[in-house]
């Protein structure tokens, strides 16, 4: 498979948002080349916004018509955000056109409204119908414009920017004008460009159109048509004919699923997939630390999804698992800063979130319990990592992680000066250091408010926010032997 990723610029980037300028083209329209982890992280973590009329509905066809072949390439599609655990979630608002999502100020809010009410969103698009037939150059700017707006205000949401279709051309069973077909291909030139010139992810339905595989020839075939534009003859590339059949939205079957295999692609990339960056942290919670490595809690007491959603984190991200893996303490809520140095890199140079599984060795890994945490945002300056825990003082690296071959590591057990600030990590014994107990409500204080905590929780048992031993029940030496010791700790994470 040939991957096209467009010039780097360095940008300030949020989450999940690829900092790299992506085409998604006919040349990702080969399932088997995805690993089986990405699609599952896809799963995991992507929901999509995705607006259309006919013609785009063929993403939706092609999706629905791989799961039918394949059931691990589930999808659940729905008017509302779905939230179903191993399936990719998408949120599919039908027949609506430009005035509803771009072009007109309540197409604007209407789109405004949705991400705002369903802030796991973190990819969002609108599919062209026919309008680029007889849109002007401006018209389609203001397209490009509107959704560079909305990229500003939403900044932890990926917009994914498309090429309308290219079924205008000589015999085609949709549209046999010459004219309209020479129209969009300058438009969708136009929205190219524009692409390539800002970085922006561009999911290229005309590319797709006009390519077929043969696997006859074992070779990719090119449709065109010659075009008098008034002064030259121009190339007009249009709809391959294999695909010109109104099975399914306008064309064949074979297009839709190949513009599916290309949606799958597209989400996988935007995962972490090729241009991801991995991230290993090692650090130890002073509540499970056994001498060695961490206590585990007995089953089932670990909620299946992220607990970070509440105050004082309000973390809205969809991170969900069917079981817990082995090995797993606890969630924690790991956060990514860009900065010159640690006491620049406040809450502002956050630009990615994630909850995630500590394992028993101190590890912090993927939902799947074993892989690497993944980003594909590009460091402008230098990454900080922040550690969050539901009852444990909050850390962040005191130096930039190290990288070498797009691994950033960093172990904060090895000394206390690992996490930034004086006496921000407790000395566990004569090797290893760890995240202070006993910060009942989160706020990065402890103090008698963790203690209140502690006396309305006492012997109470399960996944409790004053059980600072992690052991799955409140008790008195949770009390004596966290909250006494640790009274008077802060967090000296920059906010």
């Amino acid at each position: 498979m040939k991957f096209r990723y467009l010039t780097l610029i360095l940008l300030i980037i949020a989450l999940n948002v690829d900092s790299q300028g992506l085409i998604i083209d006919h040349t990702y329209e080969d399932l088997s080349e995805i690993p089986a982890s990405w699609i599952d992280s896809v799963k995991m973590k992507q929901r999509w916004h995705y607006s259309h009329a006919s013609h785009g509905r063929q993403l939706i066809t092609g999706l629905d018509t791989i799961e039918t072949i394949d059931p691990f390439y589930n999808v659940e599609v729905n008017g509302s955000l779905p939230n179903v655990s191993g399936a990719f979630c998408i949120l599919n608002k039908e027949w609506e056109f430009p005035e509803e999502y771009w072009k007109s100020a309540s197409g604007m809010n209407k789109t405004r409204n949705i991400l705002n009410s369903n802030p796991t969103i973190n990819v969002s698009q609108w599919s062209w119908c026919t309008q680029l037939n007889q849109y002007s150059e401006n018209e389609t700017q203001d397209y490009l414009d509107s959704i560079s707006q909305l990229e500003a205000e939403f900044p932890y949401v990926t917009f994914v920017y498309m090429t309308g279709n290219a079924q205008s051309g000589p015999g085609n069973h949709y549209s046999q004008s010459l004219a309209k077909g020479y129209n969009r291909y300058l438009r969708n030139e136009q929205i190219r460009a524009y692409c390539i010139a800002n970085n922006k992810v561009l999911f290229d339905f005309a590319d797709m159109d006009c390519w077929w595989y043969n696997p006859e020839t074992e070779e990719w075939e090119y449709s065109t048509y010659e075009y008098w534009n008034g002064s030259d003859t121009v190339t007009v590339p249009f709809e391959h004919p294999h695909y010109n059949f109104d099975e399914a939205d306008h064309t064949s079957y074979e297009n839709c699923v190949n513009k599916g295999k290309a949606t799958w692609g597209m989400m996988a990339e935007l995962a972490g997939w090729h241009n991801g960056k991995s991230l290993e942290v090692i650090v130890f919670l002073e509540g499970a630390f056994n001498g060695s490595g961490m206590n585990i809690i007995p089953e089932p007491i670990l909620p299946l999804y992220q607990p970070y959603n509440t105050e004082p984190w309000n973390y809205q991200g969809s991170e969900t698992v069917t079981s817990i893996p082995e090995n797993v303490v606890d969630w924690v809520l790991v956060e990514l800063r860009d900065a010159i140095g640690a006491d620049s890199a406040i809450s502002s140079s956050v630009f990615a979130k994630q909850a995630a599984f500590l394992l028993n060795d101190g590890s912090i890994v993927d939902l799947d319990g074993y892989s690497s945490l993944s980003f594909n945002n590009s460091i402008i300056n230098s990454l900080f990592v922040v550690v969050r825990h539901r009852n444990h003082l909050d850390i962040m690296s005191a130096s930039p992680l190290t990288e070498s071959n797009s691994i950033y590591t960093y172990n904060f057990t090895i000394a206390e000066g690992k996490a930034y600030g004086v006496n921000s990590q407790k000395k566990l014994d004569d090797n290893f250091f760890g995240l202070f107990s006993a910060d009942a409500n989160g706020d990065g204080e402890i103090n008698n408010s963790d203690k209140l905590e502690w006396y309305n929780q006492v012997g109470t048992n399960g996944y409790k926010s004053a059980d600072f031993n992690l052991e799955g029940q409140v008790k008195n030496n949770a009390k004596n032997e966290k909250w006494l010791l640790n009274l008077g700790k802060e967090s000296h994470v920059p906010e």
